[in-house]
């Protein structure tokens, strides 16, 4: 945007495999693009990729960000079968009454991230309606106090910061920080998008048409990956792992 001679607004999804740093999916659309309709079709693509490898669709982690976070997205995460976490953005929810009674008790935990330094009072509301048909997920709130600096990210009342952050995870196996720390780790998918932009520059104009963009980036998506895969065959490396909690002796 501004520049003088035009200006062309266009939105590129894309689906990174997180251990391996490969793409599996892209698709471009004008303005905002289609959202939903371009989640629909990576999550064909997900269930593909693990029935390729032999797993099930719910041994996946769907990370998405606050774009998607509405009861409409969570269903359509459900039919898919795979298990989520992602941000919230239907503040309405701090008005039901579970949610008020649950924040007026002692947070379950409490979990510092490592780079922001920002400490947060981690309330896990169990299952929580987020559709109006009734659709159930679980919903974890987080609080932090609010300071002189508008908060780029939730909601201010009364001084503190709430965030919601959803998710299929069940609470037996995966604490309120057990989920967040999952959702702030998508972190790592921002540096390859710098590190694409970079060595590929994939998000500028090469054609003057949408199809034509479409398959420029498709292209660089599989020079990338090829150039992952030669990486390993030269130089071997062990699988990146995400550490959800460190293990006790």
């Amino acid at each position: 945007m501004g520049r003088k001679r035009g200006e062309i607004v266009r939105t590129r999804t894309t689906l990174l495999q997180a251990h391996t740093n490969q793409w599996l999916f892209t698709s471009g659309g004008a303005g905002n693009g289609d959202y939903r309709g371009e989640l629909l079709r990576a999550l064909t693509v997900i269930v593909a990729y693990q029935t390729a490898l032999g797993f099930l669709p719910a041994q996946a982690l769907v990370r998405l960000d606050g774009l998607y976070g509405n009861g409409t997205i969570v269903v359509d995460l459900i039919v898919a079968g795979v298990c989520f976490v992602m941000r919230g953005k239907d503040y309405a929810l701090l008005d039901l009454m579970q949610v008020k009674q649950r924040l007026a008790l002692p947070a379950d935990e409490q979990f510092t991230h490592p780079e922001s330094g920002i400490c947060r009072d981690l309330f896990d509301c169990g299952e929580l309606p987020v559709t109006a048909q009734g659709h159930h997920c679980r919903v974890i709130v987080a609080t932090h106090p609010a300071t002189t600096a508008k908060a780029p990210i939730g909601v201010t009342h009364d001084g503190m910061v709430y965030e919601l952050f959803f998710t299929a995870l069940p609470a037996l196996g995966f604490t309120a920080a057990d989920v967040v720390r999952l959702y702030l780790h998508r972190g790592s998918f921002e540096t390859v998008l710098a590190d694409e932009d970079r060595e590929q520059d994939s998000d500028r104009w090469s054609s003057y048409t949408a199809s034509g963009q479409e398959v420029w980036q498709i292209l660089s998506q599989w020079v990338w990956n090829l150039r992952q895969e030669l990486s390993q065959q030269w130089q071997p490396a062990e699988m990146r792992l995400t550490s959800i909690s460190p293990l006790s002796n």
